[in-house]
């Protein structure tokens, strides 16, 4: 077993994929032997926001191909599929990145504002996901990889309808890995990443765009794409060159018996937790924090 991954003959399918991290993910399976197809919504012009992506790999000698449309209806996510068939073959990789983020408060957004994020975001993803399960299922391999975010597991301000969507990931990850039949070897996990992108460029100061690249995570997520992981409906954090696992943890339990009932649930501890997603990235980017005024 080599250290850096080998695609040879694998077939990746990355929404989200025009840009940022989805674009880092698609180069860096490329340059390993992986041929991508590479979906994207297009652009508000109407041409394809993909194309630039599959030019860059096509030039270097990989092999892409550009997929324009939204993945939340299930129309669209069945031809992102085909595509991948007619082109390269049966998909064996899915990375759910499509996904969009807008800051506002609870109480002033409108329902309607909340519901387009999440049929983006949670639909998206889901509608991806039973599009290429089939393959995956039939064949007995697959490797899958949903964007999560930190601020779905410890909440972000003015973020809530985004929180909620990113919490998802989790609970559909860990579910899904679970029934995976018996025998297949299908894995699936969810990616928390900490990078400069054109979604998160307003909170963070260009000069940390090299710092904070999606590169330094594309890594992380080729590697849950690989046959070197084996591990399914786990939660990693990464950015900046760094990455750690994350956990759900429960405290001790107590019997509603030991005294009132205040008493009782004023004795509960957790472990400790961080008290948002800001807090949360201060260990992923350090040195962005320490470098912030």
């Amino acid at each position: 077993m080599t250290d850096d991954p080998d695609f040879s003959g694998r077939t990746a399918i990355v929404t989200g994929g025009a840009k940022g991290l989805g674009r880092a993910y698609a180069r860096w399976l490329a340059a390993r032997g992986c041929a991508v197809v590479v979906s994207n919504r297009p652009a508000p012009d109407g041409s394809s926001s993909a194309r630039a992506v599959v030019e860059e790999i096509v030039a270097k000698g990989g092999r892409a191909v550009a997929h324009d449309g939204p993945v939340q209806r299930p129309e669209v996510a069945a031809q992102m599929v085909d595509i991948a068939i007619t082109h390269f073959g049966q998909p064996d990789i899915f990375i759910s990145n499509a996904g969009v983020q807008a800051f506002r408060p609870f109480s002033t957004v409108a329902l309607e504002e909340m519901r387009e994020l999440l049929d983006i975001n949670l639909w998206g993803c889901i509608v991806g996901l039973k599009a290429v399960w089939p393959a995956m299922v039939g064949r007995g391999y697959g490797r899958v990889v949903l964007t999560g975010s930190s601020a779905g597991l410890w909440g972000q301000m003015q973020s809530a309808d985004y929180g909620a969507s990113k919490a998802a990931m989790v609970g559909l990850a860990r579910s899904v890995a679970i029934d995976v039949p018996e025998g297949a070897d299908i894995c699936i996990n969810v990616i928390a990443p900490a990078a400069y992108t054109p979604m998160s460029m307003g909170s963070i100061d260009p000069k940390w765009a090299d710092y904070a690249s999606p590169d330094h995570v594309a890594p992380v997520v080729g590697w849950l794409c690989s046959t070197h992981c084996r591990s399914s409906g786990g939660i990693y954090h990464a950015g900046a060159g760094h990455v750690r696992r994350a956990q759900i943890l429960e405290g001790p339990v107590h019997r509603l018996a030991e005294g009132s009932i205040d008493a009782v649930m004023r004795s509960l501890t957790a472990q400790p937790e961080w008290p948002s997603s800001f807090a949360s990235g201060a260990e992923i980017l350090p040195e962005m924090v320490k470098g912030s005024p």
